[in-house]
């Protein structure tokens, strides 16, 4: 994902995070190719946005793997 466009307004927020939630973040930069930590935090509340609406709409989210599927809760 780019940067944001100079044209784009943008608010600065500044987080106090546990270590280990900063750790968290910047293995999954490094592992999905992010630019920045705000690129991941990005990504992750695109995600949370879209399951939420999924989950407002009736859906139900699986996940199956080896052992069967089984239904996420999404808190």
């Amino acid at each position: 994902m780019p940067r944001i466009p100079k044209k784009t307004k943008v608010k600065r927020l500044n987080l106090e995070l546990a270590t280990n939630v900063r750790t968290r973040m910047e293995l999954l930069r490094d592992e999905t190719g992010a630019h920045s930590l705000t690129e991941v935090i990005s990504r992750s509340l695109a995600v949370y946005d879209y399951l939420w609406a999924q989950k407002k709409a009736g859906a139900k989210l699986l996940m199956q793997d080896s052992e069967g599927t089984r239904e996420l809760v999404i808190l």
